[in-house]
């Protein structure tokens, strides 16, 4: 038997394999998170870069939040990316990202907007959304929630 045979049958058994994983994963449903502590963990997101970035943050928080709703999130948000904490903000799939802040907050996450960025963008505070608490710049803050015990995360 030729090399190239050889890798094509275990290509194929390795692809069976996984199929099999997969099955047996989704039969099972939803695997609830195992804490490794009493206390709650957060998180600080930083969201710097974009829209498209602001989108995918959102959505992990969401999907972290199915699997341990006492994890505490803390947003920030500067750069580029300020705009998806402003009063009508689109996602890239076209809804408004109130919708998504506001139900997020209500489920206990923060969201910080860097007053740096906002004042170098000439953004007026009237235009934040009202969930969002000014903070007076985002890496700042981002280092100073680290030495309270946030991990740190950036999608």
């Amino acid at each position: 038997m030729n090399p190239r045979d050889r890798i094509k049958i275990l290509a194929a058994g390795l692809a069976g394999l996984g199929a099999t994983t997969a099955a047996r994963a989704e039969n099972q449903g939803l695997v609830p998170a195992k804490p490794i502590s009493n206390q709650p963990w957060k998180v600080v997101m930083q969201i710097s870069d974009s829209l498209k970035q602001a989108y995918e943050g959102l959505i992990n928080i969401q999907n972290v939040l199915e699997l341990d709703p006492q994890m505490k999130f803390v947003v920030v948000g500067y750069g580029d990316a300020i705009e998806f904490l402003l009063e009508g903000a689109k996602t890239p799939q076209g809804a408004l990202f109130s919708g998504m802040i506001g139900n997020l907050a209500n489920l206990g996450v923060q969201f910080r907007a860097c007053n740096n960025t906002l004042t170098f963008m000439n953004i007026p505070l009237s235009k934040l959304a009202l969930e969002a608490t000014v903070v007076p710049a985002g890496v700042y803050e981002i280092v100073k929630l680290q030495s309270e015990g946030y991990y740190y995360v950036k999608p």
